[in-house]
């Protein structure tokens, strides 16, 4: 009840100003305007006051429901499933609960359960465009194409405008490599919605691959006008950006989509490998260690994290992980040497005589990397081509 109070008093206190407002703009006195409350905060005073109408009556499954889907749109992923499961408990036969189920369970990357909440919603009637939109992204994310087409044309009966529909059909032709009608729903998706955020980071990444960087870089730009605060977006930019070797600038995008969003761990590990293959292994030790503990199953992650110890002095540490590699497989060549180098600098202070790169850095400034051994004995003047030398 405490925190209901105080969400009257915060709505009285805006009230009374506006009034105050009003009757000194009568008087021609300029009032400064009043501070905007950011869809944030009103998400959060909606969930206070669902809170506190839970605690008065916890049997009421629709505050369970309205509640899951605020949590869901503010990215509380566990929070929302445990909500909607305790609505489901309460009254397990209302369609758009599973469909709220669905919606939940596609967000936290789990398509074939949130198939199964949201076939079981069609069964309750649930019968929407929505729902059917939804059925097809699902049946799509699992590559059941025609499935998923037959429901698109279900929800575009309904609802012919409904700009969701045309992306997933984008989606269903860009993995049938049908990039060209791709663009051409991706665009009627545009029309229709214009700040549907998986539309431009789509867009970005399609023509990122296909080398239209300028075209990319507007895209992720425009979404951003929509969405300032979407680290995904900056993490496209810096894909882009490193793609067409604009490397301080994929850096600085980088860095922006983790102070953003600290759990993308792709943005962790792009930074690190640019700072790897820069031979600044200080700098790319910190992105992928917390790559690494973020998902140590991530491609390349451990073997690059080893390399990165291994580079800056710390020798048994990186034992260990190339180790840890060799026992997942005995045929790493990589590990094995990685091993190998490691175990005799630990020994020797030095590394095999017969490598031809020195990759101890431990000495080393910052950006300073060891230089290539070369051997000016074995070099030989290069012949013209096309020119007899005698």
């Amino acid at each position: 009840m405490k925190k209901n109070r105080n969400i009257s008093l915060y709505f009285l206190s805006i009230l009374l100003l506006v009034s105050a407002c009003i009757s000194e703009s009568k008087k021609g006195i300029n009032i400064p305007p009043v501070p905007e409350v950011t869809e944030k905060a009103r998400r959060e005073a909606a969930i206070a006051f669902l809170t506190d109408a839970i605690e008065a009556s916890p049997s009421s499954s629709e505050n369970y429901y309205k509640r899951s889907l605020l949590y869901l749109e503010n990215e509380k992923i566990s929070d929302a499933l445990d909500d909607i499961n305790t609505a489901i408990s309460i009254k397990p036969n209302v369609g758009t609960y599973f469909q709220a189920k669905a919606l939940i369970l596609r967000a936290s990357n789990q398509p074939g359960l949130a198939l199964e909440a949201a076939s079981k919603a069609e069964v309750l009637n649930a019968e929407s465009p929505e729902l059917y939109t939804l059925l097809g992204d699902l049946y799509q994310q699992l590559n059941m194409f025609e499935k998923a087409k037959a429901y698109l044309r279900k929800s575009l009966q309904i609802s012919p405008n409904n700009g969701e529909t045309y992306f997933v059909q984008g989606e269903i032709s860009a993995k049938m490599a049908d990039t060209a009608t791709a663009l051409g729903y991706f665009q009627q998706t545009l029309s229709l919605k214009p700040s549907f955020l998986p539309v431009y980071l789509k867009l970005a990444q399609i023509h990122t691959n296909l080398r239209e960087y300028d075209l990319a870089l507007l895209y992720a730009n425009k979404g951003l006008r929509f969405h300032p605060k979407n680290g995904n977006l900056f993490l496209q930019k810096g894909n882009t950006y490193q793609k067409s070797w604009k490397l301080d600038s994929a850096i600085l995008c980088y860095n922006k989509a983790i102070t953003l969003d600290s759990s993308l761990i792709e943005a962790n590990f792009n930074t690190g490998m640019i700072y790897f293959k820069s031979r600044a292994y200080r700098f790319a030790l910190p992105f992928i260690e917390k790559a690494f503990h973020q998902n140590a199953k991530y491609p390349e992650v451990k073997f690059l994290y080893a390399q990165c110890l291994e580079y800056t002095g710390n020798f048994a540490k990186a034992e260990t992980y190339y180790s840890e590699l060799l026992a997942s497989n005995s045929q790493d060549y990589r590990a094995l040497n990685g091993v190998y180098r490691s175990q005799h600098k630990q020994k020797y202070g030095a590394y095999p005589t017969d490598l031809d790169t020195k990759f101890d850095t431990t000495s080393y400034p910052s950006f300073e990397t060891p230089a290539r051994k070369v051997d000016t004995t074995s070099i030989r003047p290069l012949k013209p081509k096309g020119i007899l030398n005698n």
